[in-house]
């Protein structure tokens, strides 16, 4: 039996993985530009990668089932060829390393944006802080301050 056309499709994968860690690595430039509409532009490039990496899996999952194999790459490698086998190696090897690196720039890019959305809310606040009573009030009274509860900026935008 062949698995060329598993190859071909774990080929596809690697492409698509890699093109995915270069949009990872641009993400870290924009994250750190801090232009939204850029890292909007990225995320929605992101998506169709991901989908796309998403529907090869499936295709490779068919394939695997109707070839009467298991999913797994060592699975498939024990009923390759030695050809085939030291490609499938190859291909989990540099699969593995691109995955490894995506996931590592990946939480670099969770970092940055949660140091960014972090300054937006001091930011905010520092703006638009919250409402304190500066006159003493009867706890019975029930009465609020007459100052306004609402700032000239909506902080919840």
């Amino acid at each position: 039996m062949t698995l060329q056309p598993v190859i071909v499709i774990m080929e596809k994968l690697l492409a698509l993985h890699e093109g995915l860690l270069q949009l990872a690595v641009k993400k870290t430039d924009i994250v750190k530009s801090g232009d939204a509409k850029e890292l909007q532009q990225l995320t929605k490039e992101e998506n169709k990668f991901v989908k796309a990496i998403g529907q090869l899996e499936q295709e490779r999952l068919t394939l695997t089932a109707n070839l009467g194999t298991g999913a797994t790459i060592s699975e498939l490698i024990e009923k390759a060829t030695d050809s085939e086998a030291d490609k499938l190696l190859q291909l989990k090897d540099k699969l593995t390393h691109v995955i490894k690196q995506l996931q590592e720039r990946n939480e670099l890019n969770e970092g940055l944006l949660q140091q960014s959305l972090q300054f937006v809310q001091v930011t905010l606040n520092s703006i638009n802080p919250e409402p304190t009573s500066v006159t003493y009030e009867k706890a019975a009274t029930g009465k609020k301050p007459a100052t306004p509860t609402r700032s000239m900026f909506d902080s919840k935008a």
